[in-house]
């Protein structure tokens, strides 16, 4: 049984594919979930560890192309979903990888499972994976990483992976979207500087967060956020106007 994540910003979209494979597929694929974000997708695909991803391109926030940004190993399958955009399809073809125009027929469907069950589930080869990225925009960086300093040497981490940093002494705790948890020999100060100011932002002394994991934003009985991972974070009041600021302006 193939075991597969549908992300889709589109719920009809999400439900119609879901109904098809039930109908259709019923004794070879399972849906395991079904997510309305790139990231409530990545944090799923982290859960659930699923053979097969019907993606969906374009979506708001983060395009479907930004998911591999978030592993360092692609150990199941992608099937992107579109309904337009010929400039991702022909990405796509570069880089060899599969893809349905929507709306998905059944026949288009069972074609791509059946490729699906012919490639190796060892994962999306690299050099795929950088032709994809470089069809799509050549001046840019395949992977973005950071080096975080260690007390043995250096771990290096995607960007998109921290979720938020946590000051703790002289050292800092880095908390990654798989639910990892890295000690970094430096201070939250200078951790700060290794990650881009766009990205992260200091709502606190101790808490340094990601925000694109900010899932909500709460000024009740003080100032606080909730991350996708469920964490709960003080906002400080003396930097709540400023990071109001920075959440109403990206």
């Amino acid at each position: 049984m193939i075991s597969c994540i549908i992300i889709d910003d589109e719920k009809p979209a999400r439900d119609s594919l879901e109904l098809m494979l039930s109908r259709y597929f019923p004794d070879k694929v399972k849906v395991v979930c079904k997510a309305e974000s790139l990231k409530e997708g990545v944090f799923a695909i982290y859960k659930y560890s699923p053979d097969l991803v019907f993606l969906d391109i374009e979506m708001p926030v983060e395009n479907g192309f930004k998911i591999f940004d978030y592993f360092q190993q692609i150990l199941f399958s992608v099937i992107f979903t579109t309904a337009y955009k010929e400039y991702a399809i022909k990405a796509i073809k570069v880089a060899a990888l599969d893809y349905i125009l929507k709306p998905v027929g059944v026949d288009d469907l069972k074609e791509a499972i059946e490729l699906h069950e012919k490639r190796l589930l060892s994962g999306i080869p690299v050099e795929n994976i950088e032709k994809l990225i470089s069809a799509i925009s050549p001046d840019s960086p395949v992977v973005a990483k950071v080096a975080l300093p260690t007390l043995h040497g250096f771990q290096f981490e995607k960007v998109n992976s921290i979720i938020y940093c946590l000051a703790d002494q002289n050292y800092t705790r880095v908390f990654t979207v798989d639910g990892g948890v890295l000690l970094i020999s430096k201070p939250l100060n200078s951790i700060e500087s290794l990650l881009p100011s766009n990205l992260f932002y200091r709502i606190h002394k101790s808490h340094l967060v990601n925000l694109n994991y900010i899932k909500s934003y709460s000024r009740t009985e003080g100032f606080h956020v909730l991350l996708e991972d469920g964490t709960k974070l003080d906002v400080a009041s003396r930097r709540n106007d400023d990071f109001i600021k920075a959440l109403t302006h990206r």
